[in-house]
């Protein structure tokens, strides 16, 4: 893997989630010939959410710290949050985030009027293109109205799909004018889209959102894309960066974009435009 590679979604012991060290996800990072790495850890506000009110952020930046000083000069170690549902807690989010110098901010939504995106109850009730509508119209409002540098998993509805309807794949082009709205809008406000592979890990199928969203993603504008394992355990990270990488390219999109203290800077891989 190339050094220029980095991991923009890991989760710590900081998640209610994942009982991994922050120096332990350091290491897998330097294994894998990393040079950078964002460390994200859960900040959800939603009382339903298993995480909610989890985070403590002056212990998560004590760790921050620390891994700063035993790895400098080996792994640049950006300081980074993922917020659930920020279009709804803005106050929350944003007393949050004036409180450290955070270097990147995940943007995710998990829950949608009381549904989860992520678990197949999301579809009691709806079909699936029901369903859909539903997700991406929500989608729209935290990419419009929410705070965040760059989407995760903006296809996390996928995980609701795979566990509903045992799809592996999900042809979005009955969706396409509501998807490519909710792009339009992240391009327009200089945000971003990771490449999440935690689908395949799970055995749900290939790295989201699909090359034909990325593509509409750059036909819309957008340019700043990032690569998330949405690791919970060292031998996550980087896992499937290799399959992730091959979308970027064939979406025509030629670069990722890393971040310090959220101001992005476009990498250029390989090959890339």
């Amino acid at each position: 893997m190339s050094r220029r590679i980095a991991d923009y979604h890991v989760h710590t012991r900081f998640s209610c989630d994942s009982d991994a060290t922050m120096e332990a996800i350091c290491r897998a990072a330097l294994a894998q010939g990393m040079r950078e790495i964002a460390i994200t850890d859960h900040a959800d506000f939603e009382p339903l959410d298993p995480c909610h009110g989890y985070f403590q952020p002056e212990l998560y930046w004590e760790a921050v710290g620390r891994c700063r000083a035993t790895f400098e000069g080996q792994l640049m170690i950006r300081a980074g949050v993922e917020c659930g549902e920020s279009h709804v807690y803005r106050r929350e989010v944003a007393a949050l985030l004036s409180a450290h110098d955070y270097d990147f901010v995940l943007g995710s939504l998990h829950w949608v009027d009381s549904r989860p995106a992520f678990d197949e109850t999301f579809f009691d009730g709806l079909e699936l293109g029901e369903g859909l509508a539903l997700y991406f119209d929500e989608l729209a409002r935290l990419a419009d109205q929410g705070e965040y540098d760059v989407l995760a998993h903006p296809d996390i509805i996928r995980r609701a799909v795979y566990r509903r309807f045992g799809l592996t794949e999900l042809d979005l082009s009955p969706h396409e004018t509501q998807v490519r709205r909710m792009l339009r809008i992240v391009a327009e406000r200089g945000k971003g889209l990771e490449v999440n592979t935690a689908y395949l890990r799970k055995g749900m199928g290939e790295p989201g959102p699909s090359v034909q969203v990325l593509r509409w993603f750059r036909e819309e504008g957008g340019q700043v894309v990032t690569l998330g394992s949405d690791g919970h355990r060292p031998e996550h990270v980087g896992a499937g960066f290799d399959r992730s990488l091959a979308m970027v390219r064939e979406a025509g999109l030629g670069g990722l974009t890393v971040f310090h203290r959220r101001t992005p800077t476009r990498v250029l891989l390989a090959g890339g435009g």
